[in-house]
């Protein structure tokens, strides 16, 4: 009896380590409208991409300018696009609201993306 115990006891601790995920914590982005842009400066507009936004739903999933719906995988400051129309995208988060795309080494390629819809503001409470 006390082997039994002892087993299912190293099960359950071998099972709580295993809750880790590789690369961070996994995450959703916020609801709503992404705008991409090229940015700009003191002396320089941007330059809207409607192209390149898109829209993000439930369940980790998005829906490109065209109507394909996509998903995408957040770990902690990390986006990748991993189906649809834009499918291979990448990444980086400044904060919550603005996203830095990212091209091969992760370097940036000048893109980002700004989110567009009202900010949820969590209530005390």
């Amino acid at each position: 009896m006390k082997r039994i115990m002892l087993l299912a006891l190293g099960l359950i601790s071998l099972a709580s380590t295993a809750n880790a995920v590789p690369g961070g914590k996994l995450k959703t982005l916020q609801l709503g409208n992404w705008s991409c842009e090229v940015p700009g400066d003191a002396t320089v507009m941007p330059v809207a991409k409607p192209e390149l936004s898109f829209t993000t739903i439930a369940d980790s999933s998005y829906i490109a300018p065209d109507g394909v719906r996509g998903s995408y995988l957040r770990l902690a400051g990390d986006v990748t696009l991993t189906s649809g129309t834009f499918a291979g995208r990448r990444f980086t988060l400044d904060g919550e609201e603005i996203m830095r795309e990212t091209g091969d080494g992760d370097r940036q390629t000048g893109l980002r993306c700004v989110h567009a819809s009202p900010v949820n503001i969590a209530t005390p409470g």
